[in-house]
């Protein structure tokens, strides 16, 4: 028996448009903080001695950490609370007993799930930031040497931005040059292509974040009903993908997977070798269906 199928999907995609932008307004507009916050002093000290200054580091770790408790944590928390009241929903649907069923938003395995979640993150935003500044200033200290003016120009616009995203603006940067245009032209339209790929970050941030919580709080909503005996039986999941031209390689061939409720399915990435359930990797818009296979009466 289904507790949940594919109406699930529809579920996650509108949770995910309505809070996705509040998210990512949010970080934006931190990266142009930390942009403007770089003093000359600082990018002396970076030019001199080809490092990243301690005060950058320091601030971005803050600021990361400011932004899991004012804006991700408060989200993670609305995103279990939506998605274990659509569980909740359709188990009062399903089952007779389910009446007596009510989704608890909190508790243990929750807090503990978005304390670990957001120490992750945190490192993970600090590091990746500090890798992207550490490649552009190691080409533009050791490569091809600029003054601190300079190298301030190059840096400010790359801060948010991954080692890949942040290579590539400076390789559109230099191929601009290189075509003729004029210094100032070339930073004006890096300047504007950082920001495009600024936006697409956040939105990606944004998405892979709601989508962790969202299908934790599914999970979290089915291990409580389990426990309050509602669910009795053996429990699976589906792995269920958006089912349109979006869908990666990674996650096509696992669409209609079924596996047990407490076994995984393979990660797309290093941090994430195995997974209960999707996100498999950023940007992932999958989900999991719910299905009671052997119900005890």
């Amino acid at each position: 028996m289904n507790i949940s199928g594919r109406d699930v999907l529809e579920a996650l995609r509108s949770y995910l448009e309505r809070r996705e932008p509040k998210i990512a307004r949010w970080l934006v507009n931190t990266w142009n903080a930390e942009q403007e916050a770089i003093k000359y002093e600082e990018l002396e000290y970076a030019a001199t001695n080809k490092e990243v200054p301690l005060e950058w580091l320091l601030q971005w770790q803050q600021d990361y950490a400011e932004f899991i408790k004012s804006v991700l944590d408060p989200e993670w928390r609305g995103a279990i609370k939506s998605a274990g009241g659509h569980i909740e929903r359709r188990i009062r649907e399903a089952f007779q007993t389910g009446e007596n069923f009510s989704f608890t938003p909190t508790g243990q395995r929750i807090e503990q799930w978005i304390q670990t979640r957001g120490g992750e993150l945190i490192a993970q935003l600090s590091q990746t930031q500090l890798d992207a500044v550490r490649a552009i200033l190691r080409h533009y200290t050791v490569e091809a040497p600029v003054s601190p003016q300079e190298l301030g120009r190059i840096l400010r616009p790359i801060i948010g931005l991954t080692e890949k995203q942040a290579t590539a603006v400076q390789r559109f940067r230099e191929s601009l040059l290189a075509e003729g245009m004029s210094q100032r032209q070339a930073e004006r339209q890096a300047v504007r292509y950082a920001g495009q790929l600024h936006r697409f970050r956040a939105l990606r941030i944004a998405r892979t974040e709601l989508a962790f919580a969202y299908n934790q709080g599914q999970h979290e909503a089915i291990r409580q009903a389990q426990e309050a005996g509602i669910l009795q039986g053996r429990i699976a999941k589906e792995w269920m993908t958006a089912e349109d031209e979006r869908v990666c390689p990674h996650c096509g061939p696992l669409d209609g997977q079924v596996i047990g409720f407490e076994e995984t399915f393979p990660g797309a990435t290093k941090i994430l070798p195995q997974i209960q359930t999707p996100p498999a990797h950023p940007n992932c818009r999958c989900t999991v269906g719910y299905q009671v296979l052997e119900r005890k009466v």
